[in-house]
């Protein structure tokens, strides 16, 4: 086995993620038995002015390359080293409220160590870890001796980091490799053994993926990829004019977007309203990927409104205080402009990205969007596509 650097990013090297700069301070070679061979995967040690660390993954799956991020979190019902030790495939484990089964439980060792390492990772360490997954959430419960640490775990597209440390040298097919493959893996185990990690840094590329949880089953990676529907023809004519709501609007701009999210791949229509006075609305066909689902939003400023980087930390199932009230995330997803026309707010050019989430109450929707600038939040209601089309004087589809 040769312990040489698969990747570009070298020790050494700088990157912004998030409008925060880090600095590739150690690369270590991890390995576990996979029916009697040894799967290596490389973890690059970063650090940030503060001196706060944050660690990216290398793995070479049997789907190609993978980039991967892990981040600390305090579980709301913490186990001991024992309990964890006695866990098995199958078994359910109530980490944050929500049971999940383990899909893996194994053993990692340190094999290699390049630069400065996390704190305490040596040559030889050996930790005990399992896994546990359910729909788009993956997570790792490790422990050495008597402390125990759970990791959240997410896939990052190559470009991602590419763009980030500027590695025009990245091979191809890392380049290359697509949001669809990104956010159907359903990958196995990247697991970290320094029982002495800290993640003070929640680096917003975190949520710059958005694709977010990767899903876990085995310890064998198995990846399809998405196949993204075409997409329907926009409805709305810029200029258009309509009533909803008892509200006079105009179509001020409009734009494809690209829909990136756990499990789906697919492309919606946005269209700026504006009102007298300036007022501002987004109507959105097909929010979920359905051409015949209307929503429209308005702009409002929380009562604790969230930075873009706080918003990078929030995941599926964290709750989020809206207009007086608190509601639980439901969905997390990448936003990709492909076209668009008109006057848009914000405005961005064809191949912008923005990021954001979905929460949920029983009578509206709260989603927020952001880039590493800036933060928008939303209220949305459902609309019926008739009556929606019939107010800018177009029928529906047949």
């Amino acid at each position: 086995m040769s312990y040489a650097n698969p990747t570009p990013l070298q020790i050494g090297a700088t990157g912004v993620l998030g409008g925060q700069r880090f600095r590739v301070a150690g690369r270590v070679v991890m390995g576990m038995d996979d029916e009697g061979e040894t799967y290596y995967w490389n973890e690059y040690h970063l650090m940030d002015d503060a001196g706060d660390s944050a660690t990216l993954v290398f793995e070479e799956t049997e789907s190609g390359p993978e980039w991967r991020l892990f981040t600390l979190f305090e579980p709301a019902h913490p186990l001991t080293a024992d309990e964890a030790a006695a866990k098995r495939v199958g078994e359910r484990v109530n980490l944050d409220g929500q049971p999940m089964p383990v899909t893996l439980v194994d053993q990692s060792r340190v094999y290699f160590v390049e630069g400065t390492p996390p704190e305490g990772v040596e040559v030889g360490d050996v930790a005990d870890y399992f896994n546990v997954e359910s729909g788009n959430r993956m997570l790792v419960v490790s422990w050495t001796g008597d402390e125990v640490e759970c990791y959240q775990g997410i896939t990052v597209p190559a470009e991602t980091i590419t763009e980030a440390f500027n590695l025009s040298q990245m091979p191809a097919v890392a380049r290359a490799a697509s949001v669809g493959r990104s956010l159907s893996s359903d990958g196995g185990m990247t697991e970290f053994t320094s029982s002495s990690w800290i993640w003070k840094v929640v680096v917003f590329a975190v949520v710059m993926v958005a694709w977010f949880f990767s899903s876990v089953s085995t310890g064998r990676r198995s990846t399809a990829p998405l196949t993204k529907p075409a997409s329907s023809a926009a409805m709305l004519d810029v200029g258009a004019s309509g009533t909803i709501k008892n509200w006079e609007f105009t179509v001020a701009g409009r734009a494809t977007v690209e829909i990136a999210r756990v499990g789906a791949l697919y492309d919606r229509h946005e269209y700026e309203l504006t009102r007298t006075g300036g007022e501002r609305a987004l109507l959105v066909c097909g929010l979920n990927g359905n051409a015949k689902e209307w929503h429209l939003f308005l702009p409002f400023t929380p009562v604790e409104p969230l930075t873009p980087f706080q918003a990078a930390a929030k995941r599926a199932g964290d709750e989020v205080k809206c207009d007086g009230g608190e509601t639980k995330i439901q969905e997390l997803f990448s936003a990709k402009r492909l076209s668009c026309d008109g006057s848009l707010v914000p405005d961005t050019t064809p191949g912008a990205m923005q990021f954001g989430f979905l929460a949920r109450r029983p009578d509206r929707l709260l989603m927020a969007r952001w880039n590493e600038k800036a933060i928008e939040f939303y209220i949305g209601l459902a609309l019926p596509e008739r009556d929606t089309l019939a107010a800018f004087k177009r029928a529906p589809a047949r």
